[in-house]
């Protein structure tokens, strides 16, 4: 039998609550000091949430009408006790962590704000081993500036790959569909494919030449899946969706969804095959 290495024992033995636990621990710790400008030689050891709170907060596009750190914690059920452990949870709490950490970094430390100063090893070890257990639990960091938001999501090439081409606010729907926030939220997803469809309307309808099959199917779901129209009550009502429950209904969301960012890859991959073909072509005309 191969023995194992340290760093493959290490690997193993990676448990996502424990270490949910300590990136709670370093994000609550007081890793950082602000001078008291009433006394010089005084300084006051802060955690990165009670700087948020007292510095940021006011200003943050994100604050959604909460007056402090702690209402933000009592909406999203965040608290330091860790007898229960889901990894839904566990994916708001590094949410929140995550945003905080990236108004802080933007705000404060990109600044250079010399009223603050902070232990830097302390600092570098919170946002690696978030990092760390994104990674273990298969998810990516999305920030979106101007809205001073940060989403998590699980890590989808095609959605990442439809994004970057999209509008923005497609985009932010694109990566916003798989967000924990949403299972089972069928109006919400509703509306995404809604905009993901109305967005790429024309390539839905003309397809493209050997692939429009998928096309078909794509405008075929959106019109008989209470998605474009009413398909419960009315004129386009349909049976089969009054009798669909709302689990197998949002199985069937999901697949649409897949299948649109397919139908806008196909389009890429097309328009990038005929670039590559008119440079083949120049390099042979060359000879």
């Amino acid at each position: 039998m191969t023995r194992k290495n340290i760093f493959e024992l290490l690997s193993n033995e990676y448990d996502i609550k424990e270490e949910r636990n300590k990136i709670v621990n370093l994000f609550n710790s007081k890793i950082f000091s602000h001078s008291n400008p009433l006394n010089l030689n005084q300084q006051q050891g802060l955690s990165i949430e009670y700087i948020v709170d007292n510095w940021l907060l006011v200003n943050w596009k994100q604050r959604n009408g909460c007056l402090s750190c702690l209402e933000i914690r009592k909406k999203i059920k965040f608290n330091n006790l860790f007898s229960n452990f889901s990894l839904e949870n566990t994916i708001t709490i590094l949410e929140y962590i995550s945003n905080l950490i990236c108004l802080f970094q933007k705000k404060i430390i990109s600044n250079n704000n010399i009223n603050f100063q902070y232990n830097i090893d302390k600092y570098k070890i919170l946002c690696q081993n978030i990092d760390l257990l994104l990674e273990h639990i298969n998810y990516e960091k999305h920030i979106f500036d101007n809205e001073e938001k940060l989403i998590l999501v699980p890590k989808n090439p095609a959605a990442t790959a439809v994004a970057e081409i999209s509008s923005q606010e497609t985009a932010m729907a694109i990566l916003k569909y798989h967000h924990a926030s949403l299972k089972g939220q069928l109006e919400e997803k509703r509306k995404i494919l809604l905009s993901i469809a109305h967005e790429y309307e024309t390539l839905l309808s003309n397809g493209i030449d050997g692939f429009n099959d998928y096309f078909s199917k794509a405008r075929e779901m959106l019109n008989n899946l209470d998605i474009r129209h009413n398909n419960k009550t009315g004129k386009n009502k349909k049976e089969f969706v009054i009798n669909m429950n709302s689990e197998e209904l949002e199985k069937w969301y999901d697949e649409l969804y897949q299948l649109l960012l397919f139908c806008v890859l196909i389009r890429d991959n097309k328009y990038r095959k005929d670039e590559i073909s008119k440079f083949l072509e120049q390099t042979r005309d060359a000879k």
